[in-house]
C-alpha cells in the first residue's frame, strides 16, 4: 500500500554536514599550513595555525575586519571571505614590528589602526590570499587564480557557507583567522577535483612545506641570570653603574626559544666571541 502524502514529501533533502564532504579534511589542513607559511613570509618566526572547526555561517569576528576574494579555476569561481579578528591583527602587527614575545602583550583596544598598521595588514591580507590560492590548487589538482572580490557582503546574506576557523599563535600572542567560502561553489569545486592529481600535489606541497620549515630562522635567547632590584635603585642608575649578577663562570645558563626554556648550557669562548655549550634539553 502506498504511503500517504505528508509534508515530508515536499521538503528538500537536508544537505550533508560540511565535515562529511569529500576532500574537506585535506583542504582544511592545507589552508592551515598555507596560512602559517604566509604569516612566516611576513615575519620569519614560529607561527602556529591550528584548525578550530568548520561552521555553516559567515559570521565575522565581533571585532575583526575582512576582505572579499575571488578564486578562478577552469571549473568556475570560488568566492571567499578572509577575516582576522582584533587579537590576530595585534599578533600580526606585534610580530611584523619585531616583537619577540618577551614584551607585554600588545593591546590594540578598539582604536582605529594607524596608517602604518593598515599598510602592514593590507600586505598581510594579500600574502595570505595568495597562499590560500596555492592551498586550493594543491588540494584540487588544478591552478586557481586570485582576484579582488569587491565589497564585503552582509553577514545575513541568504546563502549557505562553509567557514573554516583557525587559531593563529606566535610567541605569547594569539588570535583567530576565518576563511569563509560559498558552500555551493566549494562543493562544485570539490566534486570536480582530480583525486590522483590532488594526492600528488599534496605530497609535493608537503615536501615543500617541510623544506621551508627547515630553512626558517629561529631566535635563541641566552639568559645569564635574573636579579631583583628596587624601583629606587633602578631610577637612580647612571652611566657607569655596575649591576652585580649572582651568575658565575661555572653557573649554567638557560637558552630560550620562542619564549620556552629549551636547553641548559655553560658559557665559553670561540675566538673573540662568547659561546655556549649545550648541556641538556629542558623537558
Amino acid at each position: 500500500m502506498a504511503k500517504p502524502l505528508d509534508i515530508s514529501h515536499f521538503r528538500s533533502p537536508a544537505r550533508p554536514a560540511l565535515t562529511t564532504l569529500s576532500g574537506i579534511s585535506p583542504l582544511t589542513s592545507r589552508i592551515a599550513d598555507a596560512l602559517a607559511i604566509g604569516l612566516s613570509d611576513i615575519r620569519p618566526a614560529p607561527w602556529r595555525v591550528t584548525p578550530d572547526g568548520i561552521s555553516q555561517d559567515m559570521s565575522p569576528p565581533a571585532d575583526g575586519e575582512g576582505t572579499l576574494l575571488r578564486f578562478e579555476s577552469e571549473y568556475g569561481s570560488l568566492t571567499a571571505l578572509l577575516w582576522l579578528d582584533r587579537q590576530a591583527t595585534s599578533a600580526l602587527l606585534e610580530a611584523a614590528m619585531g616583537g619577540t614575545g618577551v614584551e607585554p602583550v600588545f593591546e590594540m583596544q578598539d582604536r582605529p589602526l594607524s596608517k602604518i598598521e593598515r599598510g602592514v595588514t593590507k600586505i598581510a591580507y594579500r600574502t595570505l590570499a595568495k597562499m590560500i590560492a596555492e592551498a586550493l590548487s594543491d588540494s584540487m589538482g588544478r591552478p586557481f587564480s586570485l582576484f579582488d572580490g569587491g565589497e564585503v557582503p552582509p553577514a545575513d546574506r541568504a546563502e549557505g557557507f562553509a567557514q573554516f576557523r583557525y587559531a593563529a599563535n606566535i610567541f605569547s600572542y594569539s588570535g583567530e583567522i576565518r576563511v569563509t567560502f560559498s558552500r555551493t561553489e566549494l562543493e562544485n569545486q570539490l566534486k570536480t577535483a582530480a583525486p590522483d592529481q590532488a594526492e600528488s600535489a599534496a605530497s609535493a606541497s608537503g615536501q615543500l612545506i617541510q623544506e621551508e620549515v627547515g630553512k626558517s630562522e629561529l631566535t635563541l635567547i641566552v639568559t645569564l641570570g635574573t636579579e631583583m632590584l628596587t624601583i629606587d635603585s633602578i631610577s637612580g642608575m647612571r652611566p657607569g653603574k655596575h649591576i652585580e649578577l649572582s651568575t658565575t663562570a661555572k653557573t649554567s645558563v638557560t637558552v630560550w626559544s620562542s619564549g620556552i626554556a629549551a636547553y641548559e648550557a655553560t658559557l665559553g669562548r670561540s675566538a673573540d666571541r662568547y659561546s655556549v655549550t649545550i648541556i641538556s634539553a629542558i623537558s
